[in-house]
């Protein structure tokens, strides 16, 4: 897909459209030359990282308008695929409102690897990616951030393929859009990875966090969402929270706050990091 077409698509702000075309018209070639080596190390210290925001933006969008072959290639429906590449335009509108700056940070530009290696699909109010089980405990990472039983490990081994699901910001997670998700996504990935059995779902979320989801009431899309999985682990890293509910904004007034950050301000420690599953 050319730039032209799937730029509109993107549904970026308009202020960061203008600049990202701007950059496009003043440095083709230094985006083009960028581009070739964006994403080449083995571990997370990309080239790209050390670039300049709005560069950092202007290059993925780039990559984005190769990527769609790639992604069309595997069978992927084209509303599948731009679903899955306004992850862009959402994390680098949400940056401009946070920074006032035009582009996206480094945290983005590695989240994006999935997006370049053709791992992760939007499909209805979820991403999924391609994944395999992993304990984040001190038998896999050297220290005990959670704690597994035995039996967890059995009935679903590490390293067994998985999809693993992610919650946007904002992400519609009502019971109806989530359960239509959660049917979809195993369609699409029965039809087009055949050739692996994946055992299940898995979320690593601070939505599944039972201090947090005890205090919810029973009509909470939150609470609901969580009941789709067996929490099998959790800790009380509470960071993905803060970041989810607060989006790094220290001027909140208290006034303005929602019923769930007056209860994160209130009570921080029942606030955490769960791990859940749902079984095939």
């Amino acid at each position: 897909m050319t730039l032209e077409t799937l730029l509109p698509l993107l549904q970026f702000d308009s202020a960061i459209e203008v600049a990202v075309k701007q950059k496009f018209a003043k440095s083709w070639r230094q985006i083009e030359t960028i581009a070739e080596t964006a994403y080449s190390s083995d571990d997370f210290d990309f080239p790209m990282c050390k670039r300049m925001p709005l560069t950092r933006l202007s290059v993925v969008v780039y990559l984005l308008s190769q990527k769609y072959a790639e992604y069309e290639s595997t069978g992927v429906a084209g509303d599948i695929i731009v679903d899955t590449f306004r992850d862009v335009s959402l994390r680098a509108n949400l940056y401009y409102e946070q920074s006032g700056n035009i582009g996206i940070s480094k945290d983005d530009v590695i989240w994006f690897r999935h997006i370049m290696n053709v791992h992760i699909f939007k499909i209805g109010t979820l991403q999924y990616q391609k994944f395999n089980m992993i304990y984040l405990d001190e038998e896999t990472i050297g220290e005990p951030y959670m704690v597994f039983t035995e039996e967890q490990k059995r009935i679903l081994p590490s390293d067994s393929p998985v999809i693993n699901c992610h919650i946007q910001k904002g992400a519609d997670i009502c019971t109806t859009s989530v359960k239509e998700s959660f049917e979809r996504a195993r369609v699409f990935f029965g039809e087009h990875f055949p050739t692996t059995q994946y055992k299940a779902f898995l979320c690593y979320s601070w939505l599944l966090y039972p201090p947090m989801l005890k205090r919810l009431s029973e009509e909470s899309n939150i609470k609901k969402f969580a009941e789709y999985f067996s929490i099998v682990g959790y800790c009380s890293d509470s960071e993905q929270a803060k970041e989810n509910l607060f989006n790094n904004d220290k001027h909140n007034s208290l006034h303005k706050l929602t019923s769930l950050q007056r209860l994160a301000t209130d009570e921080p420690e029942i606030f955490g990091f769960g791990c859940g599953v749902i079984m095939f």
